[in-house]
């Protein structure tokens, strides 16, 4: 807020979408912040510093919060890893580790949000739940094409295959969060994994 609002107590008006984007926003910095169990309708007011009602207006209720973030967090990295694929469609190896370091380079908190909706942790929320589903989907489908025409792979193995690089990538990433293994080194054991796996 600026000086000029604080000393007012008015806030600089915004119309409904651009309301929305701004909460969105703010719930994806308390998620990367603080990690998904913290969000909730109370939490978002006061961490954007609006009114519990204002939260209202824009999601009726905490699964639509949570969809809409997730969606949010997601969406930014989607594009980028897609773009990744696409500029190495003629080497499976050179995707991946190109994919690998779009997600490597994300913010911790971002990193670590977007492994919890891939891994699927429980948030008793029916509607993430789907959402978390739905984003398998669009990863899969990014993926499981390519590794289809380059080995000549049936669809259900290679969505199989395709998942269970994602998991060992994500696992590799958070050993570099934590600091047991640098970049090179998670890049490096990716590229064995997939070497020894294709």
């Amino acid at each position: 807020m600026t000086e000029a609002i604080r000393k007012s107590g008015k806030r600089h008006y915004l119309d409904k979408d651009a309301r929305k984007k701004q909460l969105i926003e703010q719930a994806a910095d308390l998620v990367e912040g603080k990690g998904w169990a913290v969000l909730n309708m109370s939490a978002l007011a006061d961490h954007a510093k609006v009114s519990r009602q204002l939260v209202y207006q824009h999601f009726p209720n905490l699964d639509g919060l949570l969809v809409e973030t997730a969606r949010h967090i997601f969406m930014e990295t989607m594009m980028m890893s897609q773009a990744a694929i696409m500029g190495h469609q003629s080497n499976i190896r050179d995707a991946v580790r190109a994919a690998g370091m779009v997600s490597l380079d994300l913010p911790q908190g971002r990193g670590d949000a977007l492994w919890q909706l891939i891994a699927g942790m429980n948030y008793g929320s029916e509607a993430l739940e789907k959402l978390r589903m739905r984003i398998r989907e669009l990863i899969l489908s990014l993926w499981v094409p390519l590794f289809q025409k380059t080995y000549e792979m049936e669809e259900t193995s290679a969505r199989s295959l395709v998942w269970m690089l994602i998991i060992a990538f994500w696992g590799l990433r958070q050993m570099v969060r934590d600091g047991m293994v640098s970049r090179e080194q998670a890049m490096d054991e990716m590229d064995r994994v997939v070497k020894a796996v294709l």
